[in-house]
This record gives structure tokens, C-alpha cells and sequence, in this order.
């Protein structure tokens, strides 16, 4: 079940509301399945009329740089015509200019394919990052603003970036100095770009810079070309002189929009595509690609009038993707197996055997004192849910009878100028399953394999975020895709992540000694083969923090010491 806002439950309207529409304290639940269509139903709607607004727009902006003038032309207000060809016959279009030409008796306008664009985008981008509290909407890899400040944020990208960008180009500034007035909207956009990619979840971003700039192309089209136009026919449907510069300005609006198209396709397709938002240098990737994609179409835009300046602005598009391609690389190297494998090498120490002998050992039980806190619930697609529960939390708290599991408990001082070369054999697994990362927390030693498993019917992606080891953000598009990693260097912690859902998170601690334990579900730990000596003992939660103790072991000795967490 997902909550969201109050409005989207009026689609409901129409069937049993006490099937599929629940009202709890904390907002309005909606039947799993059906919002799944209704996220279908709206990606189908806005992909369908998205591709008929921008085809049209592409196709008026041809026309405009294709019309030649026809010195013979009887109509007055004659601009240019042009012939074309297509469905086995000739088409010919003759562009006039309002005020000397009559108004036609039948006359088509181009604006719900934009409307509907932007309508169906932001139902969109409602259902899927304002439901659930910001599943999808936070990332805290990222930032830690809450939810209702990155909703904030949402809007400020949408209707105050608007009222800039309006306010900017209505201004006696661009009508004078529109270089500037270009320099400025850059500036904005890359300022934007930046802020959202350090605020919002990778996704969220790309999607809402793409938010941005729909609204202003369908604002420029609702606001200023449409209205605009109307007066210029009202004014000649009246006989009255047309201010020709209402045509220019509405003019001006379209052209900006021309140039918006490329970055926003882009920005749709993304979402398939985690090594660019999940890509640690995704703010410069989507500024560089929008870049790429607006040299692009003035490319296509001047090739008929200008090939030379054509010519220029296409090799420019090229030239920034390829430098994209080539400043975005992570480590990507193939597995025959699908995966993942990166060049495996065994980390160089000096050479010391484990100690042996009469060891002694350290265990406990690390438990929770006080009222349990509050979970975090998800709400997560379909297929991250195969049993079909009513409510899915995150397991970044795990407590079962007041007993904390995921417990990193590792000796901290007392084994200063020891190394250790004893390199388990097995292999780590770290299990994306459900949505979630199973289990949440692992320990590894340096030079020991981890597994990455994708246990879901689901794309995922691996991302790694570490200060010490080499970055990698590899695809997991299918089940039982699989991903080999080797850490060279002790770091404590290393972050995974998935960037299409960006509360799946797990903490991988690498260790260069054996003295370390991850506590189980009934909150137990146990550090063997530990000799006599004085230690530091450190537990770390995630959420619940850090403590230490000081220990001092004799040989054979078993050692029983506890920790306490609490809110």
C-alpha cells in the first residue's frame, strides 16, 4: 500500500473506494496493483503525447529555416513556401504573416500536445517521488534533508526557476543583450543541476531538471506564444494594425524550446541508465549532455541555411559525448559470466602468520534498552514485494527481542605493528533481494572476494562510494546477475548502492586483521583466537553509533562482554 496526496485519490472517484482507497493518520493508501497502472497508464499517456509535442516542434522549426520566397507570390504577407513530399503525394505550405493576411475561416492550433506533456509528466513525477515519504525522492548517500524540504525544493525547481527564467527574458536586459540573457539562463541551469544533484536522490534530480525545463517550454507555450498569438489574430480578425513583435517574442519563446528538447529526452531516457545519474559525477554528466544535445540540434536546426555553422555545432555535440563517455568511466572491466570481475590481486604485506597457541575469545550480546524506535516504511514497486506484505521497512534497524543485529564489533588499538596474511578463501555475499541488501552490513578482510548478488526480477545497479578503494557503479539488469569485487585497501566504511532505488544501501567494513564480528539476529558477536593482551573494542550501528570498551584477555580465556544501545 502507498500513500500520497489527497488529489491523486480522486482518480478513484469512479471505483469502490473501500477496495482500493484507505485513509489512515499518516494519508491516503492506494490499492498496490492499481497504482501500478496508473503509473503505466501516465508513462504511456505522457511518452505518446511528449512524442507528438516535440515532433511538432521539431517539424515547425524545419519548416521555418526551409521556406524560400517566391518573388512571383500573390498573398499578401507572402514570407516564403515550401514543397514536400510524403504519402504519395506533394505538399505545399506557405507561410504568411498576420495582420496583411485575413484570418482563416479553419484554423489549427498546436498547444494540448504540450499541455498534456506537462500535466501527465507531473502526475508522474508526483506519484512517483511525493508518494511513500520520498522513497525514491531521498538518497542518504546524498543529503539528509527530510522530506517536506525536498519537496520544497521540488517546487522551488519547477515554479521558482519558472518565474527566473520569465522574469529574465521579459526584461528589458535580454531585449537589448540576449547573449546575456543566455549567459544567465546557463548559469541558472548549472546552478540548478549542481544544487539538485547534492539535495535530491540521483534519479530525482535528473528527473526534476527535466520537471524544470518542461515547464518552461510549456509555460513559454501556455503563458507567452499562445496568448500572443491570440492577440495577433484577434487584431486582424478586427482589421487592426498586428504588432509584429508580439510575433518575435513568441518567436523567441519557441526557439528557446527547440533547444530544450534533446536535453529533456535525454533526461527521460536516463532513468534506464544508472551510470549517469548514479555516476559520482552525475551533476557535470547532465550539464555536459545538455550541452551536447542543444549543439546538436542547432546542428539540425542550420544545416539548410548555414552547413559550415552546422557542421561546427555537430562535431562540438560529438566531441562533448565522447569526452562524457570518457570522464564518466568507472571500473567496468567483463565477466564472462555477465558480472563484474576486476583484476584480483593479492594485497602486499609483510609477511606474518596468525598467531596461534592458547587464544583467548571475546563475545557478548548487543542489546537495546528503552521503547523500540520507530521503522522507516518503504513504499516500494510491485516486484520488490513478491510475498505480498502490507508493510515493507528498511533494515537499517533490525531488533528482535530487544537484540540488535548488524552490530560491526572489530578490535580498534592493541594490535598496533601486527600484519596478517591469512586471506579467507570464501567469498563475501552481499544479496540484493527484495529491494534490500542482504545483509545490510558485512565485514571482509582485505584481499577477499565479495559477491553482489541481484536476487530480484528487477534492474539494479551497484554503486560503491569509497574514500580508500576504487569506485565502481556496474548494472545488475537481470536475476541472478552477479558482480565480483576485491577491496585493496582497509576502509572503514565502504558504501553500496543502488541508484535506481536509493534507499537500498549496505555498509561493507574492510578489515586488514581477522579480530572483527557482525552480530546476529539474536544480537550475539564472537571474536575467536584472540591472544592474551590488552584491546580496544568498538560497536558500531549505523544509526544507534558508536561504542568502545577496554578489554584485557588471558590466554584460553573466554571473555563475555556486552553492549547497550539505546534511542
Amino acid at each position: 500500500m502507498l500513500p500520497f496526496f489527497p488529489f491523486v485519490s480522486t482518480l478513484f472517484a469512479v471505483l469502490d473506494p473501500k477496495k482500493f482507497v484507505k485513509v489512515k493518520k499518516k494519508g491516503i493508501f492506494v490499492n498496490q496493483e492499481i497504482f501500478e497502472w496508473l503509473l503505466l497508464l501516465g508513462r504511456w499517456l505522457h511518452i505518446t503525447v511528449g512524442i507528438t509535442w516535440i515532433g511538432t516542434s521539431i517539424f515547425f522549426m524545419w519548416l521555418d529555416r526551409s521556406f524560400t520566397p517566391n518573388p512571383d507570390a500573390k498573398n499578401e504577407g507572402h514570407v516564403g513556401e515550401v514543397w514536400m513530399v510524403h504519402g504519395g503525394g506533394f505538399y505545399h505550405v506557405e507561410k504568411l504573416l498576420m495582420g496583411p493576411t485575413p484570418v482563416p475561416k479553419d484554423l489549427h492550433w498546436f498547444k494540448w500536445e504540450s499541455y498534456w506533456t506537462w500535466m501527465s509528466g507531473i502526475f508522474l513525477l508526483a506519484m512517483i517521488f511525493y508518494a511513500g515519504s520520498g522513497t525514491f525522492l531521498l538518497d542518504s548517500s546524498v543529503s539528509h534533508i527530510t522530506y517536506w524540504q525536498a519537496v520544497g525544493l521540488s517546487l522551488i525547481s519547477l515554479v521558482g526557476s519558472w518565474l527566473f527564467y520569465d522574469s529574465l527574458w521579459e526584461s528589458k536586459l535580454t531585449k537589448t543583450n540576449p547573449t546575456l540573457g543566455h549567459a544567465l539562463t546557463l548559469i541558472w541551469f548549472g546552478g540548478m543541476v549542481y544544487l539538485l544533484c547534492h539535495t535530491l536522490s540521483g534519479r530525482a534530480a535528473y528527473i526534476h531538471v527535466g520537471g524544470m525545463l518542461g515547464t518552461w517550454m510549456t509555460a513559454n507555450v501556455f503563458l507567452r506564444i499562445i496568448p500572443r498569438q491570440l492577440k495577433m489574430v484577434e487584431a486582424s480578425k478586427k482589421g487592426e494594425p498586428v504588432n509584429q513583435e508580439w510575433g518575435k517574442n513568441a518567436k523567441n519563446r519557441s526557439t528557446h524550446n527547440t533547444y530544450f528538447t534533446l536535453p529533456v529526452i535525454f533526461i527521460m531516457l536516463s532513468n534506464h541508465f544508472p551510470n549517469t545519474y548514479g555516476n559520482i559525477h552525475n551533476w557535470e554528466i547532465l550539464i555536459m549532455i545538455s550541452a551536447a544535445g542543444a549543439a546538436i540540434r542547432e546542428f539540425f536546426v542550420s544545416r539548410l541555411r548555414n552547413p559550415s555553422h552546422s557542421k561546427t555545432f555537430g562535431v562540438i555535440g560529438a566531441l562533448i559525448i565522447l569526452a562524457v563517455m570518457f570522464f564518466s568511466r568507472e571500473n567496468t572491466s567483463s565477466n564472462p559470466s555477465g558480472g563484474y570481475t576486476p583484476d584480483v590481486k593479492t594485497p602486499v604485506v609483510a609477511a606474518s602468520a596468525t598467531p596461534s597457541g592458547n587464544l583467548g575469545t571475546v563475545k557478548g550480546v548487543i542489546q537495546f534498552e528503552g521503547p523500540l524506535p520507530e521503522l522507516q516504511k518503504l513504499s516500494v514497486p510491485a516486484v520488490c514485494n513478491p510475498s505480498g506484505q502490507k508493510d515493507i521497512y528498511s533494515n537499517d534497524i533490525l531488533i528482535q527481542d530487544h537484540r540488535v543485529k548488524n552490530v560491526l564489533v572489530r578490535i580498534t588499538q592493541g594490535l598496533e605493528g601486527k600484519t596478517f596474511t591469512d586471506i579467507p578463501n570464501e567469498t563475501a555475499v552481499l544479496d540484493q533481494k527484495n529491494c534490500q541488501y542482504e545483509p545490510r552490513i558485512i565485514a571482509v578482510r582485505v584481499g577477499q572476494k565479495v559477491d553482489f548478488l541481484n536476487s530480484d526480477a528487477t534492474f539494479h545497479n551497484v554503486k560503491s562510494i569509497s574514500k580508500n578503494n576504487e569506485n565502481f557503479n556496474v548494472a545488475m539488469p537481470s536475476k541472478n546477475d552477479k558482480v565480483t569485487q576485491v577491496f585493496h585497501k582497509p576502509e572503514i566504511f565502504i558504501e553500496s548502492k543502488c541508484s535506481v532505488h536509493p534507499w537500498m544501501s549496505a555498509s561493507i567494513a574492510v578489515m586488514d586483521h581477522p579480530y572483527f564480528s557482525v552480530s546476529n539476529e539474536r544480537g550475539e558477536y564472537s571474536i575467536p583466537q584472540l591472544p592474551a593482551g590488552t584491546y580496544t573494542l568498538e560497536a558500531w550501528h549505523e544509526v544507534f553509533g558508536t561504542q568502545s570498551k577496554t578489554l584485557t584477555i588471558k590466554d584460553q580465556e573466554t571473555l563475555n562482554l556486552d553492549f547497550s544501545f539505546r534511542k
